[in-house]
């Protein structure tokens, strides 16, 4: 395997660029572009940027959220001290070929061992996500690839199997949301949508996404008090906690829910669009529009104990009713070729794989084959 080379916050400026911290730079305008080698080899030599317009009133972020490379990518993130319209720059990269930068505004120019482009108002786009719709079930994949490993996963083990376990988890979730009704309805009862995330271990412009977890939320554009319950998962796959998450503007209230803990989901008019339990030994989940309604479950593979393996789901009309298999799910993810596969079963035993190929560095998706 191919380990990322250490990030490092030391950038060579030919305008000779004071390096900045963001807390520093309350004003100005915030630009962020990515550059993608055309091999997957530890870069020898770190890249020159040189600001080709008001160098002098841009500087560069250093913290590795906003600047920094691996064996894929350079990425890099630049805030001027005033309301400048973006600059274009050139990226001097000795020894390296780019294959494409991702960020510019309009194409790159090859120039000697470099680019040159002009860049847009916005943030380094190393988020690498794939969006997926059905009725109002939103989904948020993130292709969490070793080499951009950053943030809190820089260094330490590799969190394969809590990876593994929020994707079985997230397209199980989204099995059960279909089996639920939510798939074909646009009158779900409550006000939003669900909003089923995953998370992401290269700290894209500093987002903290650790320790991993999956999202079931139920969420609305804005995102002001959005209800977002973050499943903690263990190095096993297992859920440590439903860690329920909204930001009313002010601050972030936070309540932490156990298993057997019922945590209700209000929309933002405060009416209750469904609720959520965590099953005993955070083996999985249970979701119900209310107590005393049908109840739909997640739960770790049958045979192996593991959400790592898959996830099954499974429903009951009651509490005092015997679960009822509906389908067992195991998802698969190739970052470095930008290809998901979701297998699943059903009960009856017939079997559907869903396809989706993406762009490895952006996540988008190319190629999607529906069952």
């Amino acid at each position: 395997m191919i380990h990322p080379m250490k990030q490092t916050s030391i950038f060579v400026f030919a305008v000779l660029l004071t390096l900045v911290d963001p807390a520093c730079a309350a004003e100005g305008v915030r630009c962020g572009a990515k550059l993608v080698k055309a091999d997957l080899e530890p870069a020898k030599t770190q890249p020159e940027v040189r600001v080709l317009e008001n160098a002098d009133r841009w500087q560069l972020l250093r913290d590795e959220a906003w600047t920094g490379t691996n064996a894929r990518e350079f990425y890099f993130t630049l805030q001027s001290d005033g309301n400048l319209p973006p600059p274009t720059v050139e990226v001097r990269w000795q020894g390296e070929r780019v294959a494409r930068v991702l960020g510019a505004d309009g194409k790159a120019q090859p120039i000697s061992e470099g680019v040159r482009f002009k860049m847009r108002k916005s943030r380094a786009p190393t988020s690498v996500k794939t969006s997926l719709v059905c009725g109002i079930i939103h989904m948020a994949v993130f292709h969490n690839w070793e080499v951009r490993r950053a943030g809190h996963y820089r260094t330490g083990p590799w969190p394969a199997n809590a990876i593994q376990a929020q994707l079985n988890f997230l397209f199980a979730a989204r099995e059960m949301c279909r089996a639920m009704g939510y798939a074909g309805t646009a009158d779900p009862g409550f006000v939003g949508d669900i909003r089923l995330y995953g998370f992401e271990t290269n700290f894209p412009n500093g987002h903290e996404d650790h320790p991993p977890h999956f999202h079931i939320m139920l969420a609305w554009p804005g995102w002001l008090n959005t209800q977002a319950a973050h499943f903690r998962l263990d190095d096993a796959g297992r859920i440590v906690v439903n860690e329920l998450l909204a930001d009313d503007g002010k601050k972030v209230n936070r309540h932490d829910y156990a298993a057997g803990e019922v945590c209700p989901m209000r929309d933002r008019d405060c009416k209750l669009g469904f609720e959520l339990i965590v099953t005993e030994g955070g083996q999985g989940v249970i979701m119900r529009r209310a107590a005393g309604k049908p109840e739909y479950r997640l739960s770790p593979d049958a045979k192996t104990g593991s959400a790592v393996t898959a996830v099954e789901v499974s429903h009951r009309q009651t509490p005092a009713s015997a679960w009822e298999p509906l389908c067992r799910v195991h998802s698969s993810d190739d970052a470095a070729r930008g290809e998901m596969n979701i297998v699943v079963r059903t009960a009856d035993g017939a079997e559907q794989v869903e396809t989706i190929r993406y762009d490895p560095d952006t996540g988008e998706v190319v190629k999607q084959k529906k069952p």
